[in-house]
């Protein structure tokens, strides 16, 4: 009589088999998190924009105009860090991890004049924006290589 069973080669090719989709598996879905966290800033980033310019077309200036400057959500994090857009032109500036800790965060930079405005989302200094976002078809930030993107006006380019 013979017995019935698995040979240990064959419990370890199950094995092997099974360890190689799992960690195919572990790679695809990081790569699907990196992606989404970006489409998530890029839509924040043409909301902001089309509140800033709902705002200019209002007022005739961008916000922040007589002094000139900048305003980031660090280390708020609040998400109403540019003054006067909240609650009147969008309900809630979207938000993205403070700098506070070293994390993202998103700026606001503006020329005193009022004509011209850089809003960019920025990666603590020391590193650079993940290969995810750089590579998406995105203007990235001449003033800060390699750190930023985002959107501005022709005369922000060196904010």
């Amino acid at each position: 009589m013979r017995k019935q069973g698995f040979t240990i080669v064959e419990l370890l090719i199950v094995i092997v088999v099974i360890a190689v989709l799992a960690a195919i598996s572990v790679v695809a879905f990081n790569g699907v998190q990196q992606r989404a966290r970006f489409s998530s800033y890029r839509s924040d980033i043409q909301t902001i924009h089309k509140a800033i310019l709902l705002y200019q077309s209002v007022n005739g200036s961008y916000p922040g105009a007589v002094t000139g400057g900048c305003w980031t959500n660090t280390p708020s994090g609040t998400g109403d860090f540019i003054t006067g857009l909240a609650p009147t032109y969008i309900a809630k500036i979207p938000d993205t991890l403070n700098g506070a800790s070293g994390q993202n965060y998103y700026a606001y930079c503006y020329t005193a004049n009022g004509a011209d405005f850089k809003l960019i989302r920025l990666v603590p200094s020391g590193q650079t924006v993940p290969s995810v976002e750089s590579s998406g078809g995105v203007q990235m930030d001449p003033a800060r290589p390699g750190r930023g993107w985002g959107i501005w006006t022709p005369g922000a380019a060196a904010l």
